[in-house]
C-alpha cells in the first residue's frame, strides 16, 4: 500500500533560494544551484541588495541557528 507521502521525493534540505525569491522577487542569480540549499550563501547574496542585517536575513529565510 503506497501513500502519497511515500510517492513524493524527500528533499534533504530546505530550498532557501526559493524562500529568498518569495521574499525578494527581484533577486536573480545566474547559478542558483550553488546557493540553493546553503542559507549562508543565500543570506550573503541578499545582503548585497538590501539594508537588512545578515542575521535578520537568515531569520527571514528560516535558517536554523548555527
Amino acid at each position: 500500500m503506497n501513500s502519497s507521502a511515500d510517492a513524493a521525493p524527500q528533499q534533504s534540505a530546505p530550498d532557501y533560494y526559493a524562500r529568498a525569491l518569495a521574499l525578494w522577487p527581484r533577486v536573480r542569480y545566474p547559478r542558483p544551484g550553488r546557493v540553493r540549499r546553503d542559507p549562508r550563501r543565500v543570506a550573503t547574496l541578499i545582503s548585497r541588495r538590501t539594508n537588512l542585517s545578515y542575521c535578520a536575513i537568515l531569520e527571514l529565510l528560516g535558517a536554523p541557528d548555527a
